[in-house]
């Protein structure tokens, strides 16, 4: 189905357009439909919303709240024939209960109950609106544009630095497309913390092996303790997949190079997710501050040595220039700024000849028609750049380059609607 607000794709599940925001369906239940189940007299459980290793998560409505909705999740062991297991899966649950309860961050759902009824555990949390990361690109396709990567990498290392500077840390240990959501406003928030685990540091690898196979760093395989790197690798896995469409599970610890893939994908970007996704932890980044300088800030955190790389983000590169994820490009800049002075200079030309209208010397209207024939060189000229700019593929990898130059192209061609505006004052003014 399609938005009927800005006309994008969107599932038909979705109550919001994740490109607009605008309301697609309500997520209202009818009042004659009887909830699946009532939960403490208070949580009714309307529809399941989804399913993971660890049980179902539900959609609720609150008998307290009438305006209030609720993601409820549910432990379920029915299929756990193994106590071990079954205990593992109680601890993990009640663990993600405690972790979430006391984190507190715009990209992590708030948890507002934790409580167990006819022998399951359930958890409930805030409903969060949209699409999973996984959904979302999988019907608009991959790989997706460079500046879209971006923009949810930055929030991903913002919540991702939350967790690790947590005492003792929290490592996430699952990242990937299906535990990312999309809300209406475009905003990130990281979902199901069920194999989250405290980071100890006097263990020298993890009891258990968990995670995603692709996604999930080799020692969460049993190879060593995880900590922040390991989270590190599962970002940069997420932003190769996301930048080249491969999927990471068909050659799990062997990414091919992004340069092979999307060659409009920078160097130093490239760079900067292979050292992130190197299969020994010591090469990768320190912190998930320190990748995030690399993608967003200083170019030579990309190759310097472990132990390093926290120096060289203080005191800056050495031997280098600073590189930047460029904002737009000089020819979209140059086209707007041209045609918005062009708008200016015809906008004065009118004032003027509009004096001379009302009588005043005809010297005003001279200058005003030399204002105009300016106006409308400098029309051409932000017109022209800002037409090559917007088809210009440099443009698309960059922040603001497209809007920069639909900025001047429109300036430009207000500049000649207002042309005809001066030419019926001259045309009133000869009459």
């Amino acid at each position: 189905m399609r938005c009927p607000q800005c006309g994008a794709s969107v599932h038909d599940q979705i109550i919001f357009c994740p490109e607009c925001g605008a309301r697609i369906r309500r997520e209202e239940v009818p009042a004659t439909t009887p909830p699946l189940q009532v939960l403490q007299g208070r949580y009714e459980l309307r529809r399941r919303l989804g399913a993971g290793g660890m049980g179902s998560v539900y959609l609720a409505t609150d008998r307290r709240l009438s305006t209030a909705q609720w993601a409820v999740k549910e432990m379920s062991d029915t299929a756990i024939t193994s106590p071990l297991e079954r205990q593992q899966a109680q601890a993990a649950f009640q663990q993600e209960a405690e972790l979430l309860a006391r984190l507190s961050h715009p990209s992590l759902p708030r948890v507002t109950d934790h409580f167990e009824e006819n022998g399951r555990h359930y958890l409930v949390m805030e409903f969060v609106p949209g699409e999973n990361l996984r959904d979302y690109v999988n019907r608009v396709g991959l790989p997706r544009p460079l500046h879209e990567v971006l923009r949810w990498t930055a929030q991903i290392c913002e919540v991702l630095a939350y967790l690790h500077t947590q005492q003792p840390p929290i490592i996430f240990r699952d990242l990937k497309p299906t535990n990312i959501m999309i809300t209406p406003e475009g905003t990130i928030k990281l979902v199901d913390f069920g194999i989250a685990r405290l980071f100890k540091p006097d263990k020298e690898r993890d009891t258990q092996a968990f995670g995603t196979p692709g996604y999930s760093a080799p020692e969460q395989y049993g190879r060593g303790q995880t900590d922040a790197r390991s989270d590190i690798y599962s970002l940069g896995v997420l932003m190769h997949h996301l930048l080249t469409g491969h999927d990471p599970s068909t050659t799990p610890f062997r990414l091919p190079p992004i340069t092979q893939l999307n060659p409009s994908v920078p160097a130093y970007i490239a760079a900067a997710i292979a050292r992130a996704t190197d299969n020994d932890p010591s090469r990768r980044f320190a912190s998930v501050i320190e990748f995030q300088q690399a993608l967003f800030g200083s170019q030579q955190l990309v190759n310097v040595q472990p132990g390093v790389a926290s120096v060289a983000a203080r005191s800056g590169p050495i031997g280098s220039e600073v590189t930047a994820v460029t904002p737009s490009t000089g020819m979209a800049i140059a086209g707007r700024w041209i045609g918005i002075i062009s708008d200016v200079l015809m906008v004065v030309a009118i004032i003027l000849a509009a004096f001379t209208l009302f009588g005043a010397d005809e010297l005003f209207g001279g200058f005003g028609l030399i204002l105009a024939m300016g106006a409308i060189l400098f029309a051409l000229i932000g017109g022209t750049l800002s037409l090559i700019a917007l088809v210009s593929p440099n443009t698309a990898q960059t922040l603001h380059g497209r809007r920069d130059a639909a900025i001047g192209f429109a300036s430009s061609s207000g500049a000649f609607l207002l042309c005809c505006v001066l030419g019926f004052m001259i045309a009133q003014m000869g009459s």
